[in-house]
């Protein structure tokens, strides 16, 4: 496979191709699923019979409530061993297949890392760090959880730019001429209801434009500037990437049901008003013709229905639930 990144191109070895879920796991420590969410459902069906004590798995990324939503399909498969579930809050590279075994990589990402149960996130941070050392941990898979920047980014993006979409096949940057003023204020206004719902689960969240800036996503002086439209207008490991053709696309597929969907139950769950979130959804689902308030991660898939506040983070952080 070929790497095309900002240090240049070269060649990279895969050190081994498996042709089954079992050998890929027999003699893994930290299994890295590294796939869209929607995926996540199959990976852990697949994964369950194989999975042993003395290992860790990470999604990478977890999107919102991944690490909650892959245990509960264990607990559900009568899985036993003790392996604790882990996310990051993104990708851990900006990179695009451009070609038959081409890879561009724009960036090596700052992620975030935490793990389910909560207490095991330094213990496993550490081996985590070994492959990832840009990385921070934080305390839950919450606030991992809760910091999924797409989930921020992509669903104003793509309805308020449905008809370019539409009509162009994608045929612009995405990041940077999709976003106008007008869909940047509407990208803070997602923001500020996600950082609601990170106030009452008692942490405090950056802005979407710090985790940004953080992850080597835009200028100093954008950042500065205080203006997301500015940052998103100065990014440049983004810049290079197209809009999608259609609006059947990941940034709706899975950042609506698997990022702003889970964060809407979570606001209803702790009575935090999200209405710009739902809007989204709703806006989302008519697009296309999918009820993504059922097929998204609601409280039941993430295993946390009729918990309190209480409840819930005993959960994250021991486990185990009351």
């Amino acid at each position: 496979m070929i790497s095309a990144s900002p240090s240049g191109e070269q060649f990279v070895h895969i050190h081994r191709v498996c042709e089954t879920i079992e050998e890929a796991l027999e003699e893994a420590e930290a299994i890295l699923i590294t796939v869209p969410a929607i995926a996540h459902e199959y990976y852990a069906h697949a994964c369950a019979p194989y999975l042993k004590n003395g290992q860790m798995v990470v999604l990478n990324p977890g999107s919102t409530g991944g690490a909650l939503a892959f245990k509960k399909i264990l607990r559900e498969r009568g899985a036993r061993m003790d392996v604790p579930i882990c996310e990051t809050n993104t990708l851990t590279y900006i990179c695009r297949l451009v070609g038959p075994s081409r890879v561009k990589i724009t960036s090596r990402s700052k992620v975030q890392f935490a793990s389910l149960p909560g207490k095991k996130t330094m213990e496993c941070y550490q081996i985590f760090k070994g492959l990832f050392p840009e990385s921070t941990e934080r305390k839950n898979v919450l606030e991992t959880s809760l910091t999924n920047i797409n989930a921020v980014l992509h669903p104003p993006g793509m309805i308020l730019n449905a008809g370019w979409i539409e009509h162009a096949k994608g045929n612009f940057s995405y990041y940077c001429e999709g976003t106008t003023p007008a869909v940047a204020r509407v990208m803070e206004k997602v923001d500020k209801e996600r950082m609601a719902i990170c106030q009452k689960l008692s942490f405090k969240s950056d802005r979407f434009l710090d985790f940004f800036y953080k992850a080597g996503s835009t200028s100093e002086r954008a950042y500065q500037s205080g203006s997301l439209y500015q940052a998103l207008q100065e990014s440049e490991p983004n810049r290079f990437i197209r809009a999608p053709e259609n609006l059947s696309y990941r940034f709706l597929t899975e950042d609506i049901p698997f990022g702003i969907v889970p964060m809407a139950y979570l606001g209803r769950m702790l009575d935090v008003p999200a209405p710009i979130i739902n809007a989204l959804i709703d806006l989302a689902s008519i697009i296309n013709g999918i009820d993504y308030w059922k097929t998204g991660w609601t409280l039941e898939k993430m295993g946390i229905q009729g918990m309190s506040l209480e409840g819930l983070l005993n959960y994250v952080e021991n486990g185990i639930s009351a």
